[in-house]
């Protein structure tokens, strides 16, 4: 698998772990809005405790934890390239306080309501708006995003994706992931430039 800058800040472990009704509610859409990352611009994987890769995986970007110590996986079986891993550096410690600004700026209203456990592959595709999970989101294949706008993803605690599943967008560079608790990522998962964070 390789994530090309694929910026993952979380708290917990990544790409941690491979292991029909629903509701919305729907409002006057909200004007979603990005937030501007500074320090952890430079980060692909960041970790507050500890990051373990357990499958060969090639990341683009930094690979860091703050102000845990633990790094397990790399050099191998996963690498960085190009990229550095960063063990409670300044660099880490500075990305981390970055996150927790991100993630509070990514605290917005909800376009559409679901209960936890919803796979967004099966109402796939969706349109710019801020989606909140009441628990997890779920991935089984291939999410599609249409239109030009920000998108955000807010779950109370998990992400969770299965192999071969995939976010496809046009404007990929506004496409945010604001992860309560943990990210489970599966093998082949395929992302490009879009920001996936956790609660610091």
């Amino acid at each position: 698998m390789k994530i090309k800058k694929f910026i993952v800040l979380v708290s917990a472990l990544l790409p941690v772990f491979v292991s029909g009704i629903f509701t919305t509610t729907t409002k006057d859409v909200y004007a979603a809005t990005s937030p501007t990352l500074s320090a952890s611009s430079a980060y692909s994987i960041l970790g507050a405790s500890e990051v373990t890769c357990t499958g060969a995986t090639t990341i683009t970007g930094n690979v860091g934890v703050a102000a845990g110590t633990s790094i397990t996986g790399f050099p191998s079986p996963c690498s960085v390239s190009p990229g550095t891993t960063q063990s409670n550096t300044q660099s880490a410690i500075d990305a981390q306080a970055d996150n927790l600004t991100t993630f509070g700026a990514l605290n917005q209203g909800c376009d559409y309501s679901y209960p936890s456990g919803q796979d967004l592959t099966l109402i796939s595709p969706l349109e710019p708006g801020v989606y909140c999970s009441a628990g997890s989101f779920l991935l089984s294949g291939n999410l599609t995003l249409n239109g030009s706008g920000v998108f955000i993803f807010k779950t109370v605690s998990t992400l969770i994706t299965s192999p071969g599943s995939s976010v496809t967008s046009s404007d990929s560079c506004n496409v945010w992931w604001r992860v309560g608790s943990s990210a489970t990522l599966d093998t082949q998962l395929r992302l490009l430039e879009i920001f996936l964070l956790s609660r610091p």
